[in-house]
């Protein structure tokens, strides 16, 4: 814990999920975002490399405790259950590394913290804390204090943490129309909070960016398989007309800043156009690495699996004749998985104790998992040299995949999780990562076997996906002018923010304070100091969402994008 702060200065960090400056800075050289074009040339700017993988969860939890996943626990928004080989999501509690805002809390300092992924269930804080993404609809305590909800309901009717409205072909106006009015809830929160509360350190996650991105950005790429002339007729200008609103509420925000506020724009990741999918596990299949059951139910399933009786090609069926509002009546309980499993072909379809391995997480990278004695429930590979061979032979396998486009490796890089990760939870990381040469193909590893083809158009559904560089925008009073900054990781957002309020820098953070974008004035008056820390939580608190509740945030995952 560090010592009490004086807190001269304050610190306002402002999430635009999956923000890139592929748009950004030449719509903000165009005049298109001016808000953004101040705080580039009064402050500094530039890329930020993003942690491996690429995705919410583990982007935004590294950003806030300025460690890598193996140090606070959070790989994906899916896990295996313990004890099981069943997915479901994850919820705050496998945040297990303290926060930013706990940081502050802890050395007498006020926050508030605002859609913050991988904050539900909310912790006490010292100050106000709405959660984030991972908020099931049906949920009553999503604040602290928990009274803040009443309040928060009283004074803005219609509030939603996270939109409920997906895009599907045919209902891109619903979808838009929804965006821009959550967005306006949020806006007007958020100022309401600014001038309201007495805060030292400040957040707010608008999550709204990626959201219209993963749906709409074949609308403004002629090349994009899933591009409509007509419909980008109508609405090529979307992303641009989303990106003025939220350059809109950033002149709110500058208007409003208290003196001595020092301001990060920062995105958890970047963003492109999605073309193709890889399905993790129909590749292992194919490979030998996963074998089906010998039973006559799951031959049957098999054999209809290869036939195209798939959970994709349903999807892809029913948004193509007009049916997209299907997939959000879906609901992905307990029940709804028993369902499918009955009809699709599935992980209770595979022979484990002869299966080497299988896939979970997706996206820019997808994971792999070996299937471990003492680890998994039906571990077929023993620790140590066996396990050491057959990761390499997965791997050498991965890099020998043709793209059947261009007769180029499909996959560019393998990692084993130790070159990736470090600390009390890199154990329970995927065993691998791989990552495809293309970045408009993204690997769908998130629900078993989706596809009866390795390689795949995407979906009608969804045609933007995440890149490994994000942005970051600092301005305010002790930060240089008009620097482009090198260099920046997500892990450095934290301990800079630190430094700037005056406080110790953990020993045990990844990042490092960005002196290069603070002005020779203020280096020379206040030196970087560092802290030692109490080991991390290792003890994961497990899932907490009912059932129902468990539904409704897969079911908001993959009808947002955030899951394939």
């Amino acid at each position: 814990m560090d010592e009490r702060a004086d807190f001269d200065q304050r610190i306002l960090i402002l999430g635009w999920d999956g923000a890139t400056w592929d748009l950004l800075r030449p719509w903000a050289e165009a005049g298109e975002l001016p808000a953004l074009a101040r705080v580039m040339g009064e402050g500094c700017w530039g890329r930020m490399r993003t942690v491996i993988p690429p995705g919410t969860g583990p982007a935004w939890s590294s950003m806030v405790t300025g460690k890598n996943p193996g140090k606070h626990g959070v790989f994906e928004f899916m896990e295996r259950r313990e004890a099981s080989y069943r997915i479901g999501p994850l919820d705050g509690s496998a945040l297990r590394a303290e926060t930013i805002w706990e940081r502050v809390g802890g050395a007498g300092g006020e926050i508030v913290a605002l859609n913050v992924p991988m904050t539900y269930p909310p912790r006490p804080v010292a100050g106000t804390l709405v959660s984030g993404i991972l908020t099931p609809r049906s949920a009553r305590t999503y604040t602290h204090p928990p009274e803040f909800a009443a309040a928060l309901e009283s004074r803005e009717p219609g509030y939603a943490v996270m939109p409920t409205e997906v895009y599907a072909p045919g209902r891109v106006k619903e979808f838009l129309t929804h965006l821009h009015e959550v967005l306006e809830h949020k806006r007007r929160v958020l100022l309401w909070l600014m001038r309201e509360k007495p805060w030292r350190f400040l957040m707010q996650v608008f999550n709204e960016t990626d959201v219209i991105q993963h749906g709409l950005w074949h609308v403004m790429d002629p090349s994009h398989p899933n591009y409509n002339a007509a419909e980008a007729s109508d609405h090529g200008h979307a992303i641009l007309d989303l990106y003025r609103k939220m350059d809109s509420i950033l002149d709110d925000i500058l208007s409003a800043l208290p003196e001595n506020t020092t301001l990060m724009l920062v995105s958890d990741h970047g963003a492109g156009p999605l073309r193709r999918f890889l399905h993790t596990n129909l590749w292992l299949m194919e490979r030998g690495f996963l074998q089906i059951r010998h039973r006559p139910i799951s031959r049957l399933k098999h054999r209809l699996f290869r036939w195209g009786l798939t959970p994709m090609n349903l999807y892809n069926t029913t948004s193509k004749v007009g049916l997209g509002r299907v997939k959000t009546k879906l609901r992905w309980t307990a029940k709804g998985y028993a369902v499918l499993r009955s009809l699709f072909l599935s992980f209770g379809d595979v022979d484990w104790e002869n299966t080497l391995a299988y896939g979970l997480g997706g996206g820019w990278a997808g994971g792999i998992y070996l299937n471990v004695k003492g680890r998994e429930p039906l571990g077929r590979i023993e620790p140590g040299d066996a396990y050491e061979r057959e990761r390499r032979r997965i791997a050498d396998d991965l890099r020998g995949v043709p793209d059947p486009a261009t007769g180029a490796p499909l996959v560019s890089k393998v990692w084993f999780r130790e070159e990736l990760f470090s600390g009390p939870f890199a154990s329970e990381s995927p065993d691998l990562y791989f990552s495809p040469s293309d970045e408009s193909c993204a690997v769908f590893g998130d629900f078993e076997f989706s596809s009866n083809r390795v390689l795949e158009p995407t979906s009608p559904a969804i045609s933007g996906q995440h890149r490994m560089d994000g942005v970051l925008g600092v301005w305010g009073p002790h930060i240089r002018r008009g620097e482009i900054l090198e260099g920046v990781r997500i892990v450095d957002v934290a301990p800079t923010a630190l430094h700037l309020m005056g406080m110790a820098v953990p020993e045990g953070m990844d990042g490092r304070v960005l002196n290069e974008a603070l002005t020779p004035e203020f280096l020379g008056k206040r030196e970087v100091r560092t802290v030692r820390e109490d080991a991390s939580d290792s003890s994961a608190g497990g899932p907490r969402y009912s059932d129902r509740e468990e539904g409704e945030i897969i079911d908001r995952l993959k009808g947002l994008g955030y899951i394939s």
